[in-house]
């Protein structure tokens, strides 16, 4: 076991609700990762089902995965950590990189990629997407799979926001003069299905995310003309369906602000 070859053990913080997927994660943790602690936070609701899954459980109610993310980061001791969603499964290839790569003195934050194995029409999109360059040709960011300097990311902050918050994270880090190195050659299975990136679109708009309406709407466009000849259809379908769900959660998230009025 890859784990028991590496000396310097290190805390590894995952945010959860309880998900079916949160056993499946910890199991390819202990196997990849040489733990101190083992961070779970979650809200009240899932205690009675995670208490004996961690060394340590910190109770957040919020919808708020940015801040879910900093109560975590209060309670590691270690100079490096791990941050993991719960629907990755880590490796030990994917360890063995980061650890290398962190070790790097301007290193501030390192990742593989955590791939969406189970959607089958986004995982070509996104494939496609990161292998031109990703975000503005830096890449990725996620905190689903990445190992981080803790002194750092307490200087800089990790953004206090519930969508977006680890790009924000990368390039405060950046600005700093630190790198965020990512791998789309390291590759963690990350559970989620279509349907699953379909609901995240909801609640990437309806929690406040970089939402273009006109964009989206040049793109729903695109998708069923142009777009038909460069996809399969049922890519391009899928497609149209996340712009509409992104849409469909900005409603959202503006119609439940004014009723809390």
């Amino acid at each position: 076991m890859l784990a028991a070859t590496y000396e310097t053990k290190i805390d590894v913080v995952i945010p959860t609700k309880g998900e079916w997927s949160l056993p499946f994660c910890i199991r390819s943790v202990r196997k990849s990762v040489p733990i101190n602690n083992l961070i779970l936070v979650a809200p009240s609701f899932a205690r009675r089902n995670i208490e004996n899954l961690s060394d340590i459980v910190v109770l957040f109610d919020e919808k708020n995965v940015g801040k879910a993310r900093i109560e975590g980061l209060k309670m590691v001791e270690t100079p490096i950590y791990a941050s993991v969603d719960s629907d990755v499964l880590v490796t030990p290839e994917w360890f063995k990189w980061c650890w290398k790569t962190i070790q790097q003195p301007d290193v501030g934050a390192c990742q593989g990629y955590a791939r969406h194995i189970y959607a089958k029409n986004y995982d070509p999109v996104q494939m496609a997407f990161f292998k031109r360059g990703g975000m503005y040709g830096k890449g990725l960011a996620c905190l689903g799979n990445t190992l981080l300097k803790t002194e750092i990311v307490k200087e800089v902050g990790i953004p206090e926001i519930a969508v977006r918050e680890d790009w924000i994270l990368r390039l405060k880090m950046e600005k700093a003069g630190y790198k965020w190195i990512s791998n789309i050659d390291i590759v963690c299975p990350h559970l989620k299905t279509d349907v699953d990136v379909w609901k995240h679109g909801v609640w990437w708009g309806m929690m406040g995310g970089e939402v273009d309406v006109k964009r989206n709407l040049l793109r729903i466009g695109y998708h069923c003309t142009i777009g038909l000849s460069k996809r399969p259809l049922t890519q391009n379908l899928f497609l149209v369906a996340l712009q509409i769900s992104a849409l469909y959660g900005v409603l959202k998230g503006k119609m439940h602000s004014a009723l809390k009025r």
